[in-house]
């Protein structure tokens, strides 16, 4: 088996055993829990980057607050900021791709292939599953893992220097449910470790876990780096890059009012990198924080869907 096949088969596991887990929630005292808004991307042209999730990822091109164009993801959205050259895309940041359900690997593969989308990694099997991973038009990277037996908009997946920290962050700031206890590192697998398809003993060697709110799945994975990890394919990631300015920008959550939200979060000594302010390429108001590992992170002000899509006075 080719390292490139154990690594998403090892990837695409996790997805399948902790997709449905529940965990226990670090409970805000004051303010509801965190919904997720939106990913933001940076793009080159936006009419494209339209074209292409509405074609292939069952996205719907919605008018966002009458200010700007955007997707709706099922109860998110995918904000765009058009940047005039390419964005970077490589994989030296904490935010590695964003991905959806599937239903038929084998079909949806082959029909996005024959419309000339460029994968990632091909459709590899797992048991009677599937998944692949796609670039979108700036080469940000889209996970389809069918084991979720839709075709929704469902995770974020990152990488982190300690998953318990980055975990515990998005938990005791966002109300975001984590695992009560702490996820010991595992040992380094033994020299020349390489797992059959479909061998689940990758996981004593995986360091991860997850944060998920009502509708997506937070992922997070040790950082595959100083030392080159077997499952990664890529040059070693040493140290984060800010997402700032990234093919994936940022992610966002959001809360009915962001003034508590905003202040608690102040006080807890989290950066803050631009305080309230109304933002008028979406007409919306929010603040912009740096979470864990250089992700930034945005608090928007909104109802959570399907309320808030319908009535943005607040």
């Amino acid at each position: 088996m080719t390292h490139k096949r154990t690594t998403w088969i090892m990837i695409a596991a996790f997805v399948a055993a902790m997709g449905g887990s529940r965990t226990a929630t670090t409970a805000l005292a004051e303010d509801e829990k965190a919904h997720f808004h939106h990913v933001h991307l940076n793009v080159v042209d936006p009419a494209a980057t339209i074209k292409y999730y509405k074609k292939f990822f069952s996205a719907v091109e919605v008018d966002f607050r009458g200010a700007n164009k955007a997707l709706l993801t099922d109860r998110s959205f995918i904000l765009m900021n058009q940047v005039e050259t390419p964005p970077i895309s490589d994989t030296r940041s904490a935010i590695w791709h964003m991905g959806w359900g599937g239903v038929d690997g084998p079909s949806e593969y082959e029909w996005r292939k024959k419309e000339g989308v460029e994968f990632e990694s091909e459709l590899t099997p797992l048991g009677n599953l599937h998944f692949m991973y796609a670039y979108g038009p700036d080469r940000e990277v889209v996970e389809i893992w069918t084991g979720f037996h839709h075709n929704r908009f469902g995770h974020v997946h990152l990488f982190a220097d300690d998953i318990n920290a980055s975990a515990k962050w998005y938990a005791s700031n966002l109300g975001l449910a984590a695992p009560s206890r702490e996820i010991p590192k595992p040992p380094a697998p033994p020299e020349g470790f390489e797992p059959a398809v479909g061998d689940m003993s990758v996981f004593r060697f995986l360091w991860a876990t997850q944060a998920t709110t009502d509708a997506v799945t937070i992922n997070i994975f040790g950082k595959p780096g100083p030392e080159k990890p077997f499952w990664w394919k890529y040059d070693p990631i040493n140290e984060f890059e800010k997402t700032d300015g990234r093919a994936i920008d940022h992610i966002a959550f959001s809360f009915r009012d962001i003034e508590p939200v905003f202040e608690r979060m102040k006080d807890a000594g989290v950066e803050i990198v631009d305080p309230i302010n109304e933002r008028a390429d979406y007409a919306m108001k929010s603040f912009f924080v740096r979470g864990p590992d250089g992700v930034l992170v945005e608090i928007v002000e909104d109802r959570p869907l399907p309320e808030g899509i319908w009535d943005h006075s607040h």
